[in-house]
C-alpha cells in the first residue's frame, strides 16, 4: 500500500472516531437530559427553582411556558401566601392595577 494511500486511511479513521465518539457523548446527554426532566416532572420544582430557571429561560418561550404552567399547579395547591404566578408576572413586566 502507497503511504498516501495509507495517511489517507488513517486520517479518515481518525476523523470516524471522532465523530463516533461525539454522536455518544450527544446521546449520553441528551439522555441525561430526559432523565432530568422526567425527575423534575416526577418532583415537582420548588417555588424558587422556578422562578430562577424563568429568569434564565429569557427567550425560550416554550420553556417560560412549561414553567409558567408549573406555577400555576403550585398556586393551585397552595391556596394561601406568595403565588408563584404574580412573581412571574412582575419578571415580565405585567401589573394589574387595583381598581
Amino acid at each position: 500500500m502507497s503511504p498516501f494511500v495509507s495517511t489517507v486511511t488513517d486520517l479518515f479513521s481518525g476523523d470516524l472516531a471522532t465523530v463516533s465518539a461525539e454522536i455518544h457523548n450527544l446521546r449520553a446527554a441528551l439522555l441525561t437530559s430526559d432523565v432530568e426532566v422526567t425527575w423534575e416532572e416526577a418532583e415537582g420544582l420548588s417555588p424558587g427553582e422556578i422562578v430562577t430557571r424563568y429568569v434564565a429561560a429569557r427567550g425560550d418561550h416554550g420553556t417560560r411556558h412549561w414553567l409558567r404552567g408549573l406555577a400555576v399547579e403550585h398556586d393551585a395547591a397552595q391556596p394561601f401566601g406568595p403565588r408563584v404566578v404574580d412573581e412571574l408576572d412582575g419578571i415580565d413586566g405585567v401589573h394589574d392595577l387595583a381598581a
